[in-house]
């Protein structure tokens, strides 16, 4: 199994929407959904923690009391009574991704906004700058953007790991570690790390029918997020 939900966020949530969805997390992920300043936000962020669980429910056949989460000493969530489910969460303005695998995978989308350029100077490798300025400079310096991201949450080290250590243009045959374009618009690109080297499986949603997925869970005993 390795696929990735991209979870398009439209319409938004009404705010009755949002709190029977904030309703199935737990205490925890409650109280850091709060302390966002932004409505959207907060919203990504629980649409991202119910995409998962919805995933991870119809990959395991768990259901949502059953779902036991903790986290690696870097912060990168794994589900504690199915070591065999991966999966990785990211979101930008407008979007959310899951990537569920059945080994460990990292997911990154960004919007594609102006930057300046001494960034890459900086926290990139030598070659990755120069593929940058070779070309559109904007598209692909997200593409290695969300391609060093995607690896950082495949390995589960977060930015404890120097963007500058590795580059993601050098095919290493040793580690084989494969990065996929998930999705890309004229607004946003997305890249997914895994060992898989096939592509991922991509399925798209919007809120709407996440909402209907949700209490279609949730009505049946024993399922659910």
């Amino acid at each position: 199994m390795f696929k990735v939900i991209i979870l398009t966020v439209m319409p938004e949530l009404m705010p009755n929407d949002f709190d029977t969805l904030l309703s199935l997390v737990s205490p925890e992920k409650q109280k850091r959904i709060k302390q966002f300043h932004s409505f959207r936000d907060a919203q990504n962020c629980l649409l991202g923690d119910i995409l998962a669980r919805i995933e991870i429910c119809h990959a395991t056949g768990l259901g949502k009391k059953q779902l036991e989460f903790s986290s690696n000493a870097y912060g990168k969530p794994f589900l504690v009574n199915n070591t065999h489910i991966h999966f990785n969460i990211s979101h930008t303005d407008g979007y959310v991704v899951c990537a569920v695998a059945d080994q460990s995978v990292g997911v990154d989308i960004e919007l594609m906004k102006s930057v300046d350029m001494k960034i890459a100077k900086r926290f990139f490798m030598p070659d990755e700058t120069a593929y940058i300025m070779a070309g559109d400079n904007i598209c692909r310096f997200y593409e290695v953007w969300t391609k060093k991201e995607s690896r950082m949450k495949w390995e589960g080290k977060g930015l404890y790991k120097p963007l500058t250590s590795f580059s993601v243009l050098a095919l290493n045959h040793y580690e084989r570690i494969y990065y996929h374009e998930a999705f890309k618009n004229e607004k946003v690109i997305c890249h997914v790390c895994s060992k898989e080297q096939e592509p991922p499986t991509i399925r798209r949603v919007d809120t709407d029918s996440i909402m209907r997925n949700i209490m279609s869970l949730c009505r049946t005993k024993g399922r659910g997020t």
